[in-house]
């Protein structure tokens, strides 16, 4: 049985408002294990960010998490200065916008050298070592990389050159927060197989509202208003929804129609979706039955 890597619960996380607070995300649990990929999807505003900030620890000033736990290795994370000795080193981040993630006034050499130097790896073959993570990520030939400056990448260089300073280290769990944003089908397609190829064996957590790349994973988990609705296998999860709101993203897609989710009601009811749920019945507004999909628990209101 492969090791755990990651053992994750959410407890709550609050913004803190001028006069009020909103909880952003409750009572989400996974784990995940060697080698293993994970989904996070939803809309804009679902959790799923914050998610992987508070495993990072680097929650925005005016959010807190209460009651949380996260497990690293068999460890627990204990306060910032614990989870920042691990990242870039045993848990590395690829953001979205890889030219934002760059530092402008660096050549691409150096930040590789730097996290090359963080491994130990002597000056004399750091340059042998970057070029083949280059390569590795996609950029041809690497060593004409090696001298530029971020604002003479293209975007979709810019994000490769981060996956290739990620690879820059002896990842146990890997963050890509909506990594293939913009990417057209087949450089999505090139984009994961780099990530297979540079981190085989790393826990990969996917951050995404694009159902195309959490098809590609074993797992996925679905949130929505900061809630766990449903998860499991993702080929089974997205082929056969359990919830109308899994369906509802699978209808909004271009291939599907681009079908709008009408804003039909009212509530109090725990179910985030309810108020937009074209399926909702009396029952949603009471008790919730627990059921369990692939040992993940989910709510169903169907």
């Amino acid at each position: 049985m492969p090791e755990v890597i990651l053992s994750y619960q959410s407890g709550l996380i609050i913004a803190q408002r001028r006069s009020s607070t909103r909880t952003l995300v409750r009572d989400i649990s996974f784990t995940l294990r060697e080698g293993e990929s994970l989904a996070l999807i939803g809309e804009t505003g679902s959790g799923k960010t914050m998610t992987a900030l508070s495993i990072m620890g680097l929650l925005p000033e005016n959010v807190t998490q209460q009651n949380g736990r996260i497990l690293f290795c068999g460890g627990e994370l204990s306060g910032k200065k614990d989870i920042r000795s691990k990242l870039g080193v045993e848990i590395v981040y690829i953001p979205q916008n890889g030219m934002e993630f760059l530092n402008p006034s660096r050549k691409v050499k150096d930040q590789l050298f730097d996290n090359l130097e963080k491994l130990g790896v002597p000056a004399k073959e750091r340059k042998t070592a970057a070029m083949e993570k280059l390569a590795a990520a996609g950029l041809q030939p690497p060593e004409s990389f090696l001298e530029k400056y971020p604002f003479q990448l293209s975007g979709g260089e810019a994000q490769r050159v981060t996956i290739a300073i990620s690879a820059c280290s002896r990842a146990r769990l890997l963050i890509a927060d909506e990594p293939t944003n913009g990417l057209d089908p087949e450089a999505k397609d090139r984009f994961l197989r780099h990530i297979d190829t540079l981190f085989p064996n790393a826990a990969r957590l996917f951050i995404t509202h694009d159902i195309a790349v959490a098809e590609k994973c074993g797992r996925l988990i679905v949130l929505c208003g900061g809630k766990f609705i449903e998860g499991g296998c993702s080929e089974s999860v997205l082929r056969h929804p359990n919830h109308p709101y899994t369906q509802a993203l699978k209808d909004a897609l271009v291939e599907n129609g681009m079908k709008e989710t009408p804003v039909v009601r009212e509530s109090d009811s725990d179910c985030p979706f309810y108020s937009r749920c074209s399926k909702a019945c009396e029952r949603c507004l009471g008790e919730i039955p627990h059921q369990k999909r692939d040992g993940i628990e989910w709510r169903c209101v169907l």
